[in-house]
């Protein structure tokens, strides 16, 4: 009788711990409430075919949104895009080099054509590359500076006037920690993400009185393929998560997306020029 009540109860642990792990990714997608608000609300991401732009893509489409991305790499969106069509969510891939001004703005003048308002403007695309103090081109300053900025600037300028039209919206831009941190080798990068910071708290004042949301979300060092790839080290990711942040947890995209749906939606209608800072508290402004 006891023997076999340790074989049940080991059984039961076994299926208890199988349990876990064959449900770990269903943990996490239920980790993000569902917003009414955003069903059939029409999202446009730009980098939405890889790392956090991937993340945003996949989730709004949980929320059965309509989404636009626009990417370079058009290959890797059409796959997304088929992997959200059993979500009932229409995804549209724009094949688009966003530091090429009339490019992107002729993408934008075709998006106006075929689809409805965009509700929601993410602007999200952007690279971090490591200089040595100013050791760099200008033709490179400039050329991170159209990708991390400009880009971010043509996307409103094109899209606010059908928003307002609409009686409303809301923009996200990402930024970064890093305009706190002021890590030496990305002077460029820093530069960058806070010129976005100045054009959020610029552009919701102005746009504030036509029910326009405009903030930015500050990720840390959230681990993407492109991070993994290029710039982490067993080393660095040990003391970033357990010396740096005060939450000792690796940041993956699915951390910010929370932070995102909600500035989405319009449980955030009171909230603008902010920028939300997701980075397991390691920057102390």
């Amino acid at each position: 009788m006891v023997n076999q009540t340790r074989i049940n109860l080991s059984l039961n642990l076994f299926s208890f711990s199988k349990l876990l792990t064959l449900n770990y990714s269903i943990v996490e997608k239920i980790m993000f409430p569902i917003y009414p608000d955003l069903n059939k609300k029409h999202i446009l991401i730009t980098g939405g075919s890889n790392g956090i732009g991937e993340a945003l893509t996949r989730t709004f489409a949980e929320q059965v949104s309509q989404v636009t991305i626009l990417d370079l790499d058009h290959n890797k969106g059409l796959k997304i895009a088929k992997d959200c069509e059993s979500l009932g969510c229409k995804v549209n891939v724009y094949p688009v080099d966003l530091t090429n001004t009339s490019e992107l703005q002729n993408a934008l003048k075709k998006i106006r054509k075929e689809t409805p308002t965009v509700d929601v403007l993410i602007n999200n695309a952007g690279y971090d590359p490591r200089y040595q103090l100013l050791e760099m081109s200008e033709t490179e300053w400039n050329h991170l500076f159209q990708l991390n900025v400009v880009h971010y600037f043509i996307t409103c300028r094109e899209l606010l006037p059908d928003m307002i039209q609409a009686g409303g919206g809301s923009i996200i831009m990402t930024s970064s920690h890093v305009f706190w941190i002021a890590k030496p080798d990305m002077i460029a990068y820093n530069t960058t993400k806070a010129a976005v910071i100045g054009l959020v708290r610029s552009l919701a004042t102005a746009a504030g009185k036509h029910n326009i949301r405009v903030n930015a979300v500050a990720p840390g060092w959230i681990m993407t393929e492109r991070q993994l790839e290029q710039w982490v080290t067993p080393e660095a990711k040990q003391k970033t998560v357990h010396e740096l942040q005060s939450i000792p947890i690796e940041l993956t995209p699915n951390e910010l997306m929370g932070t995102y749906l909600f500035l989405a939606s319009e449980s955030s209608r009171a909230i603008t020029r902010q920028t939300i800072v997701v980075d397991g508290g390691y920057a102390q402004s």
